[in-house]
């Protein structure tokens, strides 16, 4: 903890016992979120003095770092059900014991689909069927009384004014299913399976109400910032149930239905060219909404203060930032899948699994805790302000390079209740 937050602890705690009043907190859309720390510890209350005229009480609230946790394991909800947001489209999660999914107009029962997936609901029809998109990208249909149906939430304006205990953030786990592997380190360490833990661990930060000490990043327990009313991650399930294909298509289509308000797509990068003395994390930003490159710059930043506490043999690429690719086949397109979502979205390269040094750091809980907290940070800051990050940003360029495609192969199956 710096000096400066120190003394500011003080000059509140002071400030409480001299007044002997409870000062209530503004709420987060009449103040930023970006404020300073509060005291720090355990809640005491002390004695209450009771003379002839007054009652004066003192209460002091305190927080503690939130250290590494390890990820929640998060239930399946225990039987269909439809929130009062959903109108029609939106998302779709399967409730405990499965949901048959048919093909078109309920012609034929395709899979009874494993609990606790989700699916984009893109319309309802009169007799209560629901088309979806599925994780193989393609279109099914499925009884509206056999899911649990969620609708999306009305949109507000990024800034200072922003909300965020009404905030809706996806978080895209890049990878997954047999073929979809990602980039492997030389010790074997897959990144399909390192972005879903991470996943998992920002899900968590989301998922909570904390303190952030925007000077040094650490976050703590408390209420600064509250919980975001609601944060889907597109491959679920507990530790490899969570290993099933998921396509860019898919991806996007759940983020529009729900209205998301950001989207981060968490990968790891391979291929370097360079060694660097800080870290060579790329965040490349969705170049047709304005924003997403400000949210880029600012989850570069806080990468680099994330990661700044391993220091290591660190690498990268040319231009190191944000930036963003467009596709030489489709001139002034994105060439990420980004192109699909319409709300600010990023793609995040935390670390380089072709380094040894930094996949070494990837196999550890407190590095992976490392990079959720970024995101956390980043996520906080892009949508309740409305600065840019102090990191290098370029402007989008041609790249005729391959990146391996994500969209769903033909071989791709939805996840069955019966693990078929």
């Amino acid at each position: 903890m710096t000096a400066r937050s120190v003394g500011l602890v003080v000059a509140i705690m002071l400030v409480a016992t001299a007044c002997a009043t409870t000062t209530s907190q503004p709420s987060p859309d009449e103040t930023s979120l970006l404020g300073t720390l509060a005291p720090l510890v355990t809640t005491t209350t002390s004695p209450t003095t009771t003379t002839s005229s007054t009652t004066t009480s003192t209460t002091t609230t305190t927080i503690v770092p939130i250290g590494v946790p390890e990820p929640t394991v998060l239930g399946v909800p225990a039987e269909p059900a439809i929130d009062s947001q959903f109108a029609g489209v939106g998302m779709a999660t399967v409730p405990a014991g499965g949901a048959p999914i048919f093909s078109q107009g309920g012609t034929e029962q395709l899979v009874v689909a494993r609990e606790g997936l989700v699916f984009a609901v893109t319309a309802t029809l009169d007799d209560g069927w629901l088309e979806l998109v599925t994780m193989c990208d393609t279109t099914a249909w499925a009884r509206a009384g056999d899911l649990v149906l969620n609708g999306p939430s009305q949109n507000q304006a990024v800034g200072k004014s922003f909300n965020f205990a009404k905030a809706v953030v996806v978080l895209d786990p890049g990878h997954g299913g047999p073929w979809n592997i990602g980039a492997v380190a030389e010790t074997g360490l897959r990144e399909k399976e390192i972005n879903v833990d991470i996943a998992r661990r920002a899900r968590d930060l989301f998922l909570a109400p904390h303190t952030v000490d925007w000077e040094t990043g650490t976050i703590y327990t408390g209420d600064q910032v509250p919980a975001a009313q609601r944060v889907i991650v597109t491959r679920t399930g507990a530790d490899e149930l969570a290993d099933y294909e998921a396509g860019l298509l898919f991806r996007a289509e759940l983020a529009n239905a729900m209205k998301a308000d950001a989207f981060v797509a968490i990968h790891n990068n391979a291929g370097h060219e360079n060694k660097l003395e800080t870290p060579g994390s790329d965040v490349y930003y969705q170049s047709q909404l304005e924003d997403s490159r400000r949210f880029a710059t600012i989850m570069v930043e806080e990468f680099n203060r994330s990661f700044a506490p391993f220091g290591t043999d660190w690498v990268g690429v040319q231009d190191v930032g944000a930036k963003s690719r467009l596709s030489t086949k489709n001139p002034g397109k994105q060439y990420y899948g980004l192109k699909r979502t319409e709300m600010p979205a990023v793609i995040a390269e935390g670390a380089f699994m072709s380094n040894r040094s930094e996949a070494d750091l990837l196999a550890t809980p407190e590095f992976r805790q490392a990079y959720a907290e970024a995101v956390y940070r980043a996520v906080v800051r892009f949508l309740t302000d409305d600065a840019f990050g102090d990191a290098a940003s370029f402007d989008p360029k041609s790249w005729g390079g391959f990146a391996g495609s994500g969209d769903a192969r033909p071989e791709c199956a939805i996840p069955s209740q019966d693990g078929e």
